[in-house]
C-alpha cells in the first residue's frame, strides 16, 4: 500500500483502523508509563530503598528503553521498508509488550529490580511499536486529512485513558488488587490492536530483503538525506527538545506528585481531567491545524506548557478559588496539560509526515522515532541534574520542583527553532 495521495478518497473505516491503536496503546501509558507504575515503584515495589536511591532508579528505568529506542529506531525503521517486516514487527512488539505488562502483576512488593526490568523490556515493545504505527498514518489517509486524524487518533487515546481514570475512581483494582491492573492494562492493548495489526499491510510486498550490511548503509545514506534536507533538519532538532520536555512532564508528573504529597486518588481525580479537556482539545488542535497550519498550533501550545512547568514547580497541595469555584491546586495544572498535549503531539506526527518524501514514509519515521527517544532519555537526566545542582537542603522537595521547572528551557529552545524550520523553504 502506497501512501495515499491528495486526490485519493478518504476512507472513515480504513482511517478508523489505524486511529483505535491509539486508544489500544493507552492501556499501557497510563498504566505503566504515566500513572499507576510511578506511584506503585514509589510505595509498593520502592519499599526499603532510601529516597535518593529510589529516585535515581527510578529515573534510570525511564531513561533506559529510550536510550535504546534511540540507538535503533533508524535501523528498524530502514527494515521496515523491506518486504513485510513493518507489520511483522508491529505484531511482535505488541505481543511481547503485553507479555511483559502482565507479567508486572506478579512481581511482589520490593521487588523493585524485577519491576524494573519489566517496565524497561514492555516500554521498549511500546516505542518499537510506535515507531511502525506513526509511520503509517501516510497508508491511511491522503494528506489533506492528516493533521484531523492524527488529533483523532490522540482524541481516541484520550477517550480511553478517560475511561480507565473512571474505573480507577469507581474503585476498580484499588488496595491489594491494584497489581492486578497490568493484566488488564495488556490484555486491552492487545485487544483493541487486533484490527491494526491483522490489517492488510501490501504498502512494500514487492520491496526485495536487505541484507544487514545493506541495512546499515542504507540508514547511514537516509540520515545523510535528513541533514541536507534543511527544513527536516531543523524541525527535528526542535522535535527533539520539545518533545523531550513533554515526556518528561508526562511521565514525572504522578511521581512528582506523590513526592509532593498528593494522595493517590487526587493524582487520579488529576489525570482524569487531563483525559476530559484532552478528547476535544486534540480534535479541535487538528480541525485548526488543517485551518491554520500545524506549526503555528503547535507554537501556540509549547508557550502554554512554557508557563505550565514553570507554575507547576510551585504547586503545593490544597485548594483554590476561581471565580467562587474551589478545586484542587493539581487541576490547573491537568487543566492546561489536557489542552495543549494532544495537540503537541498529534500535529508533530502528521506535521512530519508533510516533509517526508514520497515512499520514505517509514524510514524517516524511524529517525523521527529517535529523535523522540533521545529527547525521552535525556528529560530525566535533566530534571536529575538540575535537582541535584538546585536544591535546597531546607525543603525536601525542591530537587523535584527545580528537576520540574528545568523543563521549561526545553520549550522555550524547541520553540525558537520551530520557527526557524518554518521559514525555510522546503528542499
Amino acid at each position: 500500500m502506497q501512501g495515499l495521495s491528495s486526490h485519493q478518497p478518504f476512507s472513515w473505516r480504513r482511517a478508523g483502523t489505524w486511529a483505535l491503536y491509539d486508544f489500544a496503546n493507552t492501556g499501557f501509558a497510563m498504566v505503566v508509563l504515566a500513572l499507576i507504575w510511578p506511584q506503585m515503584f514509589h510505595r509498593y515495589w520502592g519499599q526499603g530503598l532510601d529516597h535518593q536511591t529510589e529516585a535515581i532508579t527510578f529515573k534510570l528505568s525511564q531513561a533506559a528503553p529510550c536510550l535504546l529506542i534511540f540507538l535503533v529506531a533508524p535501523f528498524l525503521g530502514q527494515l521496515a521498508e523491506t518486504g513485510h517486516f513493518r507489520l511483522k514487527a508491529l505484531r511482535w512488539s505488541v505481543v511481547l509488550g503485553v507479555i511483559f505488562t502482565i507479567g508486572l502483576s506478579f512481581v511482589p512488593a520490593s521487588a523493585w529490580f524485577y519491576s524494573a526490568v519489566l517496565y524497561c523490556l514492555s516500554a521498549i515493545a511500546f516505542f518499537c511499536a510506535s515507531t511502525f504505527y506513526d509511520s503509517m498514518i501516510v497508508d491511511f489517509a491522503p494528506a489533506r486529512h492528516r493533521h484531523f486524524l492524527s488529533g483523532l487518533a490522540y482524541s481516541l487515546g484520550f477517550v480511553a485513558g478517560l475511561i480507565i481514570l473512571v474505573g480507577l475512581a469507581m474503585g476498580l483494582f484499588s488496595g491489594d488488587s491494584l497489581h492486578w491492573i497490568y493484566l488488564a492494562a495488556g490484555i486491552w492493548w492487545l485487544i483493541f490492536s487486533l484490527p491494526l495489526l491483522f490489517y492488510p499491510d501490501n504498502r512494500s510486498a514487492h520491496v526485495p530483503s536487505l541484507s544487514m550490511r545493506e541495512v546499515f548503509q542504507a540508514t547511514f545514506q537516509t540520515s545523510k538525506e535528513l541533514w541536507v534536507d534543511v527544513k527536516v533538519r531543523w524541525f527535528l532538532l526542535s522535535y527533539i527538545l520539545y518533545i523531550d520536555g513533554l515526556h518528561a512532564v508526562k511521565t514525572s508528573a504522578a511521581h512528582f506528585g506523590a513526592v509532593l504529597g498528593f494522595g493517590e486518588m487526587d493524582l487520579i481525580k488529576a489525570f482524569l481531567v487531563v483525559q476530559l479537556i484532552g478528547v476535544p482539545a486534540a480534535l479541535i488542535f487538528g480541525w485548526l491545524g488543517n485551518r491554520w497550519g500545524a506549526v503555528r498550533m503547535i507554537a501556540l501550545a509549547l508557550v502554554g506548557y512554557i508557563f505550565l512547568t514553570i507554575l507547576g514547580s510551585q504547586i503545593k497541595p490544597g485548594n483554590l478559588t476561581v471565580l467562587n469555584f474551589t478545586f484542587p491546586s493539581v487541576w490547573l495544572i491537568a487543566g492546561g496539560v489536557g489542552i495543549v498535549q494532544g495537540g503537541v503531539q498529534a500535529l508533530s506526527r502528521s506535521y512530519f509526515a508533510e516533509l517526508v518524501p514520497q515512499g520514505r514514509e517509514v524510514v524517516y519515521f524511524g529517525f523521527y522515532s529517535m529523535m523522540g527517544k533521545f529527547a525521552a532519555f535525556l528529560g530525566p537526566l535533566l530534571g536529575a541534574f538540575a535537582g541535584w545542582a538546585f536544591a535546597s537542603k531546607a525543603d525536601e522537595t525542591s530537587a523535584e520542583r527545580v528537576g520540574f521547572a528545568s523543563f521549561a528551557l526545553l520549550f522555550i529552545l524547541g520553540l525558537i527553532l520551530l520557527t526557524r524550520s518554518h521559514r525555510v523553504k522546503k528542499t
